[in-house]
């Protein structure tokens, strides 16, 4: 079984920009609120599959190359001259 790793990113404070660890409510350096959202990342993957559903368009397979014309019939043998 695959598991896809956790997606997990440092939090940017709004105010001075510092880094904080992704479970603060507040930035450590400055002490402003930070954002608490949660991202779905498996509803951002299905709507990247939706819009992806049509594969690319592929050229089509190049045609086989003509079969050779049939041979004429060999004439009739000429009779013999005397």
């Amino acid at each position: 079984m695959c598991f896809r790793p956790a997606e997990i990113s440092m939090k940017k404070c709004p105010q001075c920009g510092a880094s904080n660890k992704p479970v603060a409510t507040a930035c450590a350096q400055c002490g402003a609120p930070l954002e608490n959202k949660r991202i779905d990342f498996d509803a951002d993957q299905a709507k990247l599959d939706a819009a992806n559903v049509m594969p690319p368009i592929m050229p089509g397979a190049p045609a086989a190359p003509a079969a050779p014309s049939a041979l004429a019939a060999p004439g009739a043998p000429k009779p013999p001259q005397v």
